[in-house]
């Protein structure tokens, strides 16, 4: 792919996401915040355990298979490897379901000790289903860089999703309108995949050709699982030691902190993955793809982490109330590792894109099972949420510094260029917070403290970028 093409299809792609940030995700998360505002933590924390369990299947259920076929370049058989993905999906989506209902939710529900959790776990296979199903057009629209319609279709789900949310919330039906959300935003979803897809699976099945994937997608999905349980082992032991309520507390802790650093990273990997995958033989390129990602997304989740370093408790108190304040604390450790996270670019999606899927494996299962497991049961155990904050800390700057040392080897990432990357963002960060933490001296109410050291702050960080917001509404208007 020439390097103009795919500067041009990376700014498409990073066009449509940004709209999709900003729709999508920004209906999902407004939506989060008035159903937080009519339910208890209760039920955002039985809801939160039951979507360990489905996500983690939903991990196991890819298989590899999505990012696989999408590094896999296109030949004669296509459409045999395909139509034998779907039917393989087809036959896993629909065992597990059966597998919810005969054993999955019962054991779910025993191991929280919350028996709700059983009707929640069999409603919520259903969101599984759908989900797995919309593999392979995902694959097909991911491969032609059709980022305009990932987007579209994405939002489709959310729009309706979240009024029907919101409708039961205010009727009364409490954690089922979390449960309805899921599902019926999946299912939304999986239609849409297969009306703009045109795409139709053959009746035919070769085992060969799965096999073919399994040395690219045996370390993707060994690592996607890894991944997985280290980015939501504290939902798992929060949820087994401390019960529901407190983990719906750390849940809207985690949201909020995370929201749009991993949606972000989530919209622009979408982007990237299949470029990195078609320039993979270009490491000068990778490396300042690489670059421009870490930079911008540090100035973009820079501005929220400073926010609710500094505004912690006065925003828990405007907008959810008294019975959400305990996470406040919580909020302000996550929002920093947070900008840990954002500092380090996405090494993970280099590594899968240039062929290196086991680099990122190994280093998930260290941080996993040396780090993050061993810090976070202990802090939760002895020191509470609190703690737990601070572990997650703990082993996200594990994370950062073994994916770091495998840029400098593979791409010749050097120390300096990080440093060039990242001293504005980092300083204007630095300004906002010393900007924020004055004027919460002034003891004023909790709105007023909000809206004006927000303002302030917001201000002085955006006075540090303002030809780089000239120069993105210009690629805008542009592309």
């Amino acid at each position: 792919m020439a390097v103009a093409s795919t500067k041009s299809k990376v700014l498409s792609g990073l066009k449509w996401n940004a709209v999709s940030v900003l729709a999508t995700r920004g209906t999902d998360f407004g939506v989060k915040l008035i159903l937080a505002r009519l339910l208890l933590p209760e039920a955002f924390g039985v809801v939160g355990m039951a979507m360990v369990i489905t996500s983690f299947l939903e991990v196991i259920s890819d298989m590899g298979l999505f990012n696989a076929l999408v590094q896999r370049k296109e030949d004669a058989f296509t459409q045999v490897r395909y139509s034998s993905a779907f039917w393989f999906l087809l036959i896993l989506a629909s065992s597990f379901v059966a597998c919810f209902y005969l054993f999955i939710s019962p054991l779910g529900a025993n191991f929280y000790n919350e028996p709700q959790l059983v009707p929640v776990l069999n409603a919520l296979s259903l969101y599984l289903f759908f989900n797995i199903q919309t593999i392979v057009p995902r694959v097909i629209l991911t491969r032609k860089l059709d980022f305009r319609s990932l987007v579209q279709i994405t939002y489709a789900g959310t729009a309706l999703s979240s009024v029907a949310a919101i409708v039961l919330a205010l009727t009364g039906f409490g954690v089922w309108s979390l449960v309805a959300k899921s599902v019926i935003g999946s299912s939304v979803v999986f239609i849409s995949y297969w009306l703009r897809v045109k795409w139709r699976p053959d009746l035919t099945f070769n085992f060969s050709t799965l096999r073919e994937l399994s040395s690219y997608s045996t370390f993707s999905q060994l690592g996607g699982i890894l991944y997985f349980f280290r980015n939501n082992v504290d939902y798992l032991i929060i949820g087994k030691l401390a019960g529901a309520t407190t983990l719906g507390i750390y849940t809207l802790a985690f949201t909020l902190s995370e929201v749009l650093r991993a949606q972000l990273y989530s919209i622009i990997n979408k982007v990237l993955f299949p470029v990195y995958s078609s320039i993979q033989d270009d490491l000068k390129q990778v490396k300042d793809y690489y670059l421009k990602v870490m930079r911008f997304t540090a100035i973009i989740t820079f501005p929220i982490s400073s926010l609710f370093i500094g505004l912690a408790e006065d925003f828990i108190l405007v907008v959810f109330g008294n019975e959400w304040l305990p996470a406040a604390g919580p909020l302000r450790i996550l929002s920093v590792a947070t900008m840990l996270i954002a500092i380090s670019g996405t090494p993970g999606e280099v590594l899968k894109g240039i062929g290196k899927p086991s680099v990122s494996f190994y280093i998930s299962l260290f941080n996993t099972f040396v780090v993050a497991l061993p810090s976070i049961y202990i802090a939760q155990k002895y020191f509470g949420l609190t703690g737990v904050a601070y572990a997650v800390c703990i082993h996200y700057t594990a994370s950062r510094i073994l994916f770091h040392h495998y840029m400098k080897k593979y791409i010749q990432l050097t120390d300096k260029d990080v440093i060039v990357a990242l001293r504005r963002p980092v300083l204007a960060a630095a300004l906002m917070i010393g900007v924020i933490y004055l004027i919460t001296m002034l003891q004023m109410p909790p709105l007023f403290t909000l809206l004006i050291a927000g303002a302030a702050g917001s201000a002085v960080y955006l006075l540090l970028f303002i030809k780089e917001l000239k120069y993105g509404l210009d690629i805008i208007k542009k592309h």
